[in-house]
C-alpha cells in the first residue's frame, strides 16, 4: 500500500467495496429481504424506514435498506473515480476508458435495481442486475490494474526469449479471454438457474430451477439429460461449470509454460483456478444441504472473486502480448535470450 499512489489506493478500495456490495446483495437475496422495501427508491415512502413493516421482520428491512445505501455510496465513488481518471490520466486510455465505461453501466444498474423491486424479483431482471454488477466490477478492475506499469525489459539472466514468444503470448491471451467469457457465463447462468420460476413469494427459498434436480449431484436423478425445462437449465449450468473447469485447467497449465514468466498473471490464473475448484465443492455441498442460506451467500461471493481474477488475468495476458510484440519489433537485434518481463511496479507520479 505504501508504494501506491492515492489514486491507486482509491481504486483498490473501490474494487474491494464492489466485492463487498455483491456479497451484501447475496445476503439480501438468501434471507428473503429483496422486497423488504416494497417501493423504490424510498423505503415505505421514506428515506429512512419506520413503522409497521408488515410481513417482513425489521432485520430484513434494514438489510435491504443498507444494501441500497451502500450501493448509492459506491455509485458516487465510481462516478468520482471515473472523473478523476479522465482528468488526470487522459493521456492513458487504458486507465480512463474502462473507468468512463463504468458510468453508463452504473446508470443501467440503477434502472435494473429499481425494476428488481417494481417487477417483484422477476428472474430475468434479477439475472441482468447481477450480470451488470459483474461488468462494473470488471471495468473498474481493468482501470485499476492499468495504473500499474506492466513492461518488458532486457535481461540476460532471465529465461530465453524464443523467436515465437510474441505469437505464444498472443495465443495465450486468446485462451485467457475465452476462459473469462466462459466463467462469466457460469456466474450469470448460475444466477438465472437459481431464480428461474421462483416468483416474488419464494422469499429466501430457491426457485424450481435451482431445486430441479433435488439433492442429486453431479447427475440429475441418475442422468445427464433430464426431462423438463427447469432440470435442463440446471444441468446446462453444470455442463457450463465443466467447460469452465477445462478452460481454467488449460489456462493454468499454459501460464507456467510462458517464457518469459509473468508473476502477476500466474498468481491471478492459479488463484482463480483454486477458487473455482472450491466453488464446485461448495456448489455440490449447497445442493446436498438443501441450499442453506450461508452456502448460497458464500457461493455468490466466491464466484465474484473468481470472476475478478479471471477477467484481470485476461487483461494482463493481453497487455503482455502487446508489450512483447512491441518490444520484439523495436529491438530486432536482440539475441533470443535477451528479453524478460519485469513484472509490476507502481506508476511514477509526483502526486497521487
Amino acid at each position: 500500500m505504501a508504494s501506491m499512489t492515492r489514486f491507486q489506493r482509491v481504486g483498490l478500495g473501490l474494487v474491494i467495496g464492489l466485492l463487498a456490495l455483491t456479497a451484501l446483495g447475496g445476503i439480501v437475496r438468501v434471507t428473503g429481504s429483496g422486497l423488504a422495501c416494497p417501493d423504490w427508491p424510498g423505503c415505505y415512502g421514506a428515506v429512512i424506514p419506520s413503522g409497521d413493516f408488515g410481513e417482513f421482520a425489521a432485520h430484513q428491512v434494514w438489510l435491504e435498506w443498507t444494501h441500497r445505501l451502500v450501493a448509492a455510496i459506491m455509485g458516487l465513488i465510481i462516478l468520482g473515480y471515473a472523473i478523476v481518471a479522465w482528468l488526470k490520466h487522459r493521456d492513458r486510455m487504458r486507465i480512463w476508458l474502462p473507468a468512463v465505461l463504468s458510468i453508463p453501466l452504473l446508470a443501467v444498474q440503477v434502472v435494473l435495481g429499481g425494476l428488481t423491486v417494481t417487477e417483484r424479483l422477476e428472474e430475468l431482471i434479477v439475472t441482468l442486475h447481477l450480470a451488470t454488477a459483474m461488468l462494473i466490477l470488471m471495468v473498474v478492475t481493468f482501470s485499476w490494474l492499468s495504473t500499474f506499469q506492466w513492461r518488458v525489459v532486457s535481461s540476460d539472466d532471465e529465461a530465453p526469449f524464443g523467436s515465437d514468444s510474441p505469437s505464444q503470448a498472443r495465443n495465450y491471451a486468446w485462451v485467457a479471454l475465452l476462459t473469462a467469457v466462459i466463467v462469466y457465463a457460469v456466474v450469470v447462468v448460475g444466477s438465472y438457474v437459481t431464480h428461474v420460476g421462483a416468483g416474488p413469494d419464494a422469499g429466501a427459498h430457491v426457485g424450481p430451477g435451482g431445486a430441479a434436480c433435488g439433492n442429486n449431484w453431479p447427475f440429475c436423478y441418475g442422468g445427464l439429460f433430464p426431462d423438463g425445462e427447469y432440470a435442463q437449465w440446471n444441468m446446462g449450468h453444470r455442463f457450463l461449470v465443466l467447460f469452465g473447469a477445462i478452460a481454467l485447467f488449460g489456462a493454468s497449465m499454459g501460464v507456467v509454460m510462458l517464457r518469459p514468466r509473468a508473476r502477476g498473471l500466474t498468481f491471478m490464473v492459479h488463484g482463480a483456478a483454486a477458487l473455482y475448484v472450491a466453488q464446485i465443492f461448495i456448489g455440490a455441498a449447497m445442493i446436498w444441504i438443501n441450499f442453506d442460506a450461508w452456502a448460497r451467500a458464500l457461493h455468490l461471493s466466491m464466484g465474484s472473486i473468481t470472476w475478478l481474477l479471471v477477467s484481470g488475468a485476461a487483461l494482463l495476458a493481453i497487455y503482455r502480448a502487446g508489450g512483447l510484440r512491441a518490444h520484439a519489433q523495436a529491438n530486432p537485434e536482440l539475441r533470443p535470450a535477451g528479453v524478460a518481463e519485469a513484472g509490476v511496479s507502481a506508476e511514477s507520479e509526483s502526486k497521487g
